[in-house]
């Protein structure tokens, strides 16, 4: 019988134990989202209990206090306990059966107590129920809570002496506190979670895609993403309605820049919809007289930036300028958009994909594919200081204006020219690995 009583207080301690370990990782790790659409539409009474600790970071280190209070307790009991009984049991026993000292019967007898219930600790008591609070971190915090709740009470006195404590010894080391629970992440380590979670399969593929994108989309600049000037649509601001009218029915264009003297020195935009409604008013009218102001940004602005401006301002479109105070280029919202949800074809596009795989293992890039793009899709490492497209990059490998079919050595990779637009590169193409090949399509599809 009182082999029974030791061993059942043992396990309760072990039990007690792990309780606090499980309680504390399950609400660390727990969805607060999720806790509240239980609490909310569910109407889980655990979870309106838990919510308001989750929401306030003060009260969750409050609780959290409690279970490492609780957790060194338990520990501390359950080593004095363990020893005062098992050890008292095993050191006659070795005199009896192993004719050995007392003394050395004590020593090993403390080891062999100490070697077990460590074991029994760490294993039962810590690494097991750690490991389900991380697996099912809702349902476990939600089955701890009303424990926890009862140990808040209990345990409140020392949790004020320990904490004030804590923090006294902070402010005299002149370190100044702050809540190791709040859950405060830089956009970096957001897009490493993100990975992570789509690797871990609790993202789908399409989600995965669309949140790095939008984490991606702050480390652009405006250059990386513009139209370049040698591929603006624009006119003169002195340019009659009707031949503005038959320019915009020969492109894909609603809105279309206006400049005096040179596309150097944009003055405006004009929209479709009012060149059509001064054309019934009046034939001989011009662009300038239906003129609507047009932002301008700088290159060297982040992409977001420009995003959130033109979407605040309720601007379509703004002019890109270099250092010099010249055009050079432009940029739609559009353009910002398909950074994210990647291109949108209409009837009106006729550009070719930015990327596409053909039967040989042949990938065929657009001229103005990014090469941080090109980078992430291939893991690759070409340079992108100084140019950022890869058309770009073979101009500046080139040395001089390269023709169709003309083949170079890039990074230990052989590019092949496909097609040019003037003096730019409009295509080129790279062989890749079958593995490479299939991995890609099915990232594009």
């Amino acid at each position: 019988m009182t082999w029974l009583v030791i061993l059942a207080t043992i396990v309760i301690l072990i039990g007690i134990n792990a309780l606090y370990v499980a309680a504390e990782f399950a609400t660390i790790s727990a969805r607060r989202s999720r806790i509240a659409q239980m609490a909310e539409e569910e109407d889980n009474r655990a979870a309106r209990a838990l919510l308001p600790l989750m929401e306030d970071v003060h009260r969750l280190d409050t609780y959290v206090a409690a279970c490492q209070i609780g957790i060194t307790i338990s520990s501390l009991v359950l080593g004095f306990y363990g020893q005062a009984t098992l050890s008292g049991y095993l050191s006659p026993l070795l005199v009896r059966l192993g004719g050995l000292a007392e003394v050395t019967a004590q020593s090993i007898s403390a080891t062999v107590v100490l070697l077990l219930l460590t074991m029994l600790q760490v294993v039962l008591g810590e690494l097991v129920p750690k490991n389900i609070g991380v697996q099912y971190p809702e349902q476990l915090a939600l089955v701890t809570v009303y424990p926890m709740r009862w140990s808040l009470t209990v345990l409140r006195p020392l949790i004020w002496f320990f904490n004030g404590s804590g923090r006294l010894i902070l402010r005299l080391l002149g370190i100044q506190e702050s809540s190791e629970h709040a859950h405060i992440h830089a956009p970096e380590e957001i897009l490493m979670l993100v990975e992570e979670s789509g690797a871990g399969g609790l993202l789908e593929k399409e989600e995965r895609r669309l949140l790095e994108n939008t984490l991606r989309l702050r480390a652009l600049t405006t250059r990386q993403v513009m139209i370049p000037r040698t591929r603006m649509f624009a006119a003169s601001a002195d340019l009659p309605v009707s031949e503005l009218l038959e320019l915009l029915a020969e492109s894909p264009h609603s809105r279309l820049p206006l400049y005096e003297e040179s596309v150097d020195n944009i003055v405006g935009l004009v929209h479709l919809k009012d060149l059509l409604c001064l054309h019934q008013l009046e034939d001989n009218g011009a662009a300038r007289d239906v003129m609507r102001d047009i932002r301008f940004v700088f290159e060297s602005t982040p992409a977001d930036e420009v995003f959130v401006t033109l979407q605040k301002q309720q601007y379509n479109m703004a002019i890109v300028l270099d250092e010099y105070g010249g055009t050079a280029g432009m940029v739609t919202l559009e353009d910002l958009v398909e950074e994210i949800f990647g291109e949108l074809q209409d009837e009106f596009d006729i550009e070719l994909p930015v990327l596409q795989i053909q039967s040989d293992n042949r990938v065929v890039l657009r001229g103005d594919a990014l090469i941080t793009d090109l980078n992430d899709w291939l893991d690759l490492t070409l340079d992108s200081e100084e140019v950022d497209t890869i058309g770009g990059l073979i101009l500046s490998e080139a040395g001089d204006v390269p023709a169709e079919k003309d083949e170079f050595e890039i990074a230990d990779l052989h590019w092949r020219i496909e097609k040019m637009d003037g003096k730019a590169i409009q295509s080129v193409s790279m062989i890749v690995s079958p593995d490479k090949a299939r991995q890609l399509r099915e990232e594009r599809l």
